[in-house]
């Protein structure tokens, strides 16, 4: 539903532009449409990917790098409409919207990334094999 509002807020930009607005509103629709499009590029990766799995637990290092620029974009989106909020007209609702959808991004590739460390520790500690245990006691008790 937040992408609908991002590409309608988007596509109201290249139209109010269209008639007459200043060069400005052209300028933030386009820099919008082209973070939504980057965006959405990356929402279809992590989609394909989980497709592709078709129902099978997911590696959890291949999300965690795949998640990677889902997060970077969101992020870059964040910052341009917070900082252009007002010059660029951006609507509270969507900023919002944004927000909410970049913290629940933020936090599944979080656990999906913390899951691939501790796997990557679980292996790391398995190749350098168990500790030693102590020599059970020799000779009379």
């Amino acid at each position: 539903m937040m992408r609908r509002h991002l590409i309608g807020w988007t596509l109201g930009f290249g139209l109010a532009a269209a008639a007459g607005a200043p060069a400005l509103a052209q300028s933030c629709g386009d820099d919008m449409t082209s973070m939504s499009q980057q965006r959405q590029h990356a929402m279809e990766a992590i989609n394909a990917m989980v497709q592709g799995a078709k129902g099978k637990q997911i590696d959890p290092n291949v999300f965690c790098a795949k998640s990677q620029p889902l997060n970077a974009i969101e992020t870059k989106m964040l910052v341009y409409m917070t900082k252009n909020k007002d010059w660029c007209q951006i609507p509270d609702e969507v900023v919002n919207q944004l927000k909410d959808a970049h913290a629940k991004t933020v936090s599944f590739s979080g656990r999906a990334c913390k899951a691939a460390a501790d796997q990557k520790k679980a292996q790391a500690q398995g190749a350098a094999g168990m500790p030693q245990a102590q020599p059970l006691p020799a000779g009379p008790l």
